[in-house]
C-alpha cells in the first residue's frame, strides 16, 4: 500500500514538473518599430522578458520557450502618456486653498476600469488634483494596467500642482468651526479665503515658499503649508503651474527661478509669446488644446474657456522653437483621442513623428520616468501599440495594445 502511494506521488510530481509555465518571454517579429529616439527599424524584432524590453534590433535571437507574435504589416509605437488628467471621484470636494500634502493617489481608483483610455492607446498618465485650489497637492504617474492589479503606480510623487486659473484665485467661502466653543473662541460666520486675485496669489506663494513670518488671516495656514513647501524645495520636486496668459506664465517662471524649482507650465495658451524666455529657463509646457474630432478649432475662433483667444499655431510654434511640449486635451472625455489631437497639427508642417513625441517620450521626460516609459528601448517597460494603415483612412488604426509584455486590448 505504501509502495503504491509513493508511486502515485512520484507520477504526480513528474506530471506537475512537465506542465509548461505561462510564458514570460515574448518575441515580436516583423513590425516597423518607432523607437522615439529618432530611429526607425523597418523590420525589427523585440525581445521581452518579464515585462521589459531586453533586446531590440533587426537581428535578435529568440529563446526556445518564447511566445512569438508576428507583427508583419504593423507599425509599433510606445504606449501614449497622458500628461494631465484628474480621474478622481467627482463628488469629492476640497474647499481649502492650500493643500500641498494632498496626494492624487488618495482619490484615484487603482483597481478601476480604464479600458476606454487603453483602447485609445493611452497606457500611462500623470494624475493630478483638482485645479480649483491654489496649491492642490502632489500628482503621480500611473499605468492603466499592470501585473497583479489593474493599475500600477510608476511614480508616487511626480510633481507639486499650483493653479492660477480663475477658480483657484476665487476660492469659496469656508466655514470655521472651533472646538471647543467658548466666549474666547466663538462660532464665526463663513470666512473668505485668500487670495482673490492672480497678483495676490503670487504674493502668497512667495511668502509661503520663503517661510517668512507674517500675521493676519493667512497666519493659520503658515506652518503646515510652509513646512510642506520647504520639503518640496529640498526634494527638488517638480512644480507644475497652471497658467494661461503670457503675463502669468512669465510670473510663474520668475517664481520657479527665485526658488530654484524645476518648472512645467500647464495650460500655456499664450506660451508661444515667450519662446525665448521658456528656452532660456529650460521650461517645458503641457499645452491644453481645445481641438478634438467633434470640435475643430480655428486660429480666429476664441474657444478658450479661460477668456483667452485660442491660437491654433501655439503648439507648432513651440515645437519649431525647440520647447519640450506635451499635448493634453481640454477635457478627459477626449483623452482617448490623443493620437487624433496630436496628428491634427500636421497641417502646420510638423511631422507625425515629432507630434507623437508630445504624447510619448516628452511627457515621460518631463516627469522623470523616461527610464521606464515613453519609448521602445532596452530596459524599459514593454508598453507597445500595434497600428495599421487602412485604405481610405488617413489616421493610423490601433489594433492591439500591449502593457508590460501582455496584450490587454485587441480590436
Amino acid at each position: 500500500m505504501k509502495k503504491n502511494i509513493l508511486v502515485f506521488f512520484s507520477v504526480l510530481l513528474f506530471c506537475v514538473s512537465v506542465i509548461p509555465k505561462s510564458a514570460t518571454t515574448v518575441v515580436i517579429r516583423g513590425g516597423e518599430i518607432h523607437i522615439m529616439n529618432g530611429k526607425i527599424i523597418k523590420e525589427g524584432i523585440i525581445l521581452i522578458e518579464d515585462g521589459r524590453i531586453t533586446e531590440i534590433g533587426e537581428t535578435v535571437s529568440s529563446p526556445a520557450n518564447a511566445e512569438v507574435i508576428q507583427a508583419d504589416g504593423f507599425i509599433l509605437y510606445p504606449g501614449f502618456v497622458a500628461p494631465s488628467c484628474f480621474l478622481a471621484s467627482k463628488d469629492i470636494k476640497n474647499f481649502e486653498s492650500f493643500t500641498p500634502d494632498a496626494s492624487a493617489l488618495d482619490r484615484f481608483d487603482v483597481y478601476g476600469d480604464y479600458m476606454q483610455y487603453i483602447a485609445g492607446g493611452v497606457t500611462s498618465a500623470f494624475i493630478r488634483n483638482s485645479k480649483d485650489r491654489l496649491i492642490s497637492g502632489r500628482g503621480a504617474i500611473v499605468k492603466f494596467a499592470g501585473k497583479g492589479q489593474k493599475s500600477k503606480v510608476i511614480k508616487k510623487e511626480a510633481a507639486l500642482n499650483i493653479n492660477l486659473g480663475k477658480n483657484a484665485v476665487l476660492p469659496p467661502m469656508t466655514d470655521i468651526f472651533p472646538a471647543p466653543v467658548s466666549p474666547e473662541n466663538p462660532l464665526l460666520p463663513s470666512l473668505k479665503q485668500y487670495p482673490s486675485s492672480v497678483l495676490g496669489a503670487y504674493w502668497v506663494l512667495s511668502e509661503l515658499f520663503r517661510n517668512e513670518p507674517y500675521s493676519g488671516d493667512l497666519a493659520k495656514y503658515m506652518d503646515n503649508v510652509s513646512i510642506s513647501l520647504r520639503k518640496a524645495l529640498e526634494e527638488k520636486l517638480q512644480v507644475v503651474i497652471f497658467s494661461q496668459k503670457a503675463a502669468d506664465i512669465y510670473q510663474s517662471i520668475e517664481l520657479a527661478k527665485n526658488f530654484g524649482v524645476p518648472l512645467i507650465i500647464q495650460g500655456g495658451a499664450e506660451a508661444f509669446r515667450l519662446v525665448e524666455i521658456l528656452n532660456k529657463n529650460s521650461v517645458s509646457v503641457i499645452v491644453e488644446t481645445f481641438v478634438n474630432p467633434n470640435r475643430l478649432s480655428h486660429p480666429q475662433i476664441p474657444l478658450n474657456t479661460y477668456g483667452i483667444q485660442n491660437c491654433d499655431n501655439n503648439i507648432p510654434t513651440l515645437i519649431k522653437e525647440g520647447i519640450p511640449v506635451a499635448i493634453a486635451p481640454e477635457s478627459e472625455t477626449s483623452m482617448s483621442e490623443l493620437l487624433w489631437i496630436a496628428c491634427y497639427y500636421q497641417k502646420y508642417g510638423i511631422s507625425i513623428e515629432e507630434l507623437i513625441k508630445t504624447i510619448t517620450i516628452n511627457p515621460a521626460r518631463m516627469f522623470g520616468v523616461e527610464d521606464k516609459i515613453g519609448s521602445l528601448e532596452i530596459g524599459k517597460d514593454a508598453d507597445i501599440l500595434f497600428f495599421k494603415r487602412e485604405p481610405g483612412r488617413p489616421l493610423l488604426q490601433l489594433k492591439k495594445v500591449m502593457i508590460e509584455g501582455r496584450v490587454v486590448y485587441e480590436q
